[in-house]
C-alpha cells in the first residue's frame, strides 16, 4: 500500500476522498494519540485537512462507529469541537484530507489476511496499517496506574483487566513480529530519538515537516503520572516503570510475567533488557505466601 489519493473506494461515504488514509492499531497508554497527533501535523502537501476517527469499534464501519473524532484544517491544527453534526466538522477537513481509523486494544489480522476490523471498507482503503507498541514495563506500569484511579475497581478487577490486556499485547508483539503489510512505531522509540521519527515518516511515505512530539494529548485523560505537563518532550514516559517499583499489584502482575515462559520467549526479541529484567525479578524476589490451613471442624 502507498500513499495515494484513495479514488473509488467507499470512502466517498464519508462524503470526502482522502489523498491518504491509515488503520491504526495498539494498546492502550501506548502513546496512540500522540504519535496520530504527529501524522497529523506530517500529512502530505496535498492533504486538504485531516479527519480522525478515534477508537472506532473492530469489525464495524469506521466512518460510523467511532467514539470520537477530531478534524484538522489545512494548517494541520484541530478545529474546535462545535455543537454541531459530525458530518458538518468533518467537511470543514475539506474533499481531500488524510483520514485515520484508530482501535484500541486490537491488533490487525496476520500477514498476508485481509483486514476485518474496518467493516464495509478494503485493504484498498487505507494506504497502511499501522501498529503501535510500547515496552512491556513502561506500557503495564502506565496501564496499571491509570485504572488504579477508579474507583470502581478492585484489586481483582485490576488483575482481571491487567492479564487480559497481557495477552492482547503480545498479539501485538507477534504481529510486529510478521512484519509484512504493517508499519510498526515503537513509542519508547519515537519519544527518544528523532531520527526514528523522521524514518517513520519516510516509511509511510510522509513529508518530514514537523520532528516535534507536540502537546500532551487530551484522550485517555492524558499522563496517569504527570498531571500538568502541556508538552509531550517534558514527559518521562521511558521510565513508568521507575514510578511503580514500589506498588505491590505492579509487583505482583511483573512477578506473574516472568513466570511465564510462552510470555517470555515472545518478549525477548523486541524488548530484551525488560526480559532480563524481569527474570532477574523471578530468580530474586523472595515471595513468602502460603494460604492459612483450614481450621478443623468441631
Amino acid at each position: 500500500m502507498t500513499v495515494a489519493a484513495q479514488t473509488g473506494t467507499t470512502w466517498s461515504q464519508a462524503g470526502f476522498t482522502p489523498v491518504c488514509a491509515l488503520q491504526v492499531f495498539g494498546m492502550r497508554r501506548s502513546g496512540n494519540h500522540a504519535i496520530i497527533d504527529w501524522l497529523m501535523r506530517n500529512a502530505p502537501e496535498a492533504a486538504t485537512g485531516g479527519v480522525f476517527f478515534n477508537n472506532c469499534k473492530f469489525g464495524k464501519n469506521p466512518q460510523v462507529h467511532y467514539g470520537s473524532l477530531d478534524v484538522y484544517d489545512a494548517q494541520r491544527q484541530v478545529m474546535p469541537h462545535v455543537d454541531v453534526k459530525d458530518d458538518k466538522r468533518i467537511a470543514g477537513a475539506g474533499d481531500a484530507p488524510m483520514a485515520i481509523v484508530s482501535y484500541e486494544d486490537r491488533m490487525p489480522q496476520p500477514a498476508g489476511q485481509p483486514q476485518k476490523a474496518s467493516h464495509t471498507m478494503s485493504d484498498a482503503d487505507f494506504s497502511h496499517q499501522v501498529v503501535i507498541y510500547r515496552s512491556f514495563l513502561n506500557w503495564s506500569a502506565s496501564l496499571l496506574a491509570k485504572i488504579k484511579k477508579n474507583d470502581g475497581f478492585g484489586a481483582t478487577d485490576r488483575m482481571r483487566i491487567m492479564t487480559l490486556a497481557f495477552a492482547t499485547y503480545i498479539q501485538g508483539l507477534n504481529r510486529v513480529a510478521e512484519a509484512k503489510g504493517i508499519i510498526a512505531i515503537c513509542y519508547d522509540n519515537w519519544m527518544t530519538s528523532e531520527d526514528y521519527r523522521a524514518g517513520i515518516l519516510r516509511a509511510l511515505g510522509l513529508p518530514v515537516r514537523d520532528l516535534s512530539r507536540g502537546k500532551v494529548q487530551r484522550y485517555g485523560g492524558g499522563s496517569s503520572f504527570q498531571r500538568k505537563v502541556g508538552s509531550a518532550g517534558d514527559l518521562n514516559s521511558t521510565s513508568r516503570d521507575a514510578a511503580m517499583a514500589g506498588d505491590l499489584e505492579y509487583g505482583l502482575l511483573a512477578w506473574t510475567a516472568a513466570h511465564d515462559l510462552r510470555f517470555m520467549e515472545r518478549l525477548i526479541p523486541h524488548f530484551e533488557d525488560d526480559a532480563e529484567r524481569l527474570a532477574t525479578l523471578a530468580e530474586t524476589s523472595k515471595l513468602h505466601m502460603k494460604l492459612p490451613p483450614r481450621k478443623a471442624p468441631v
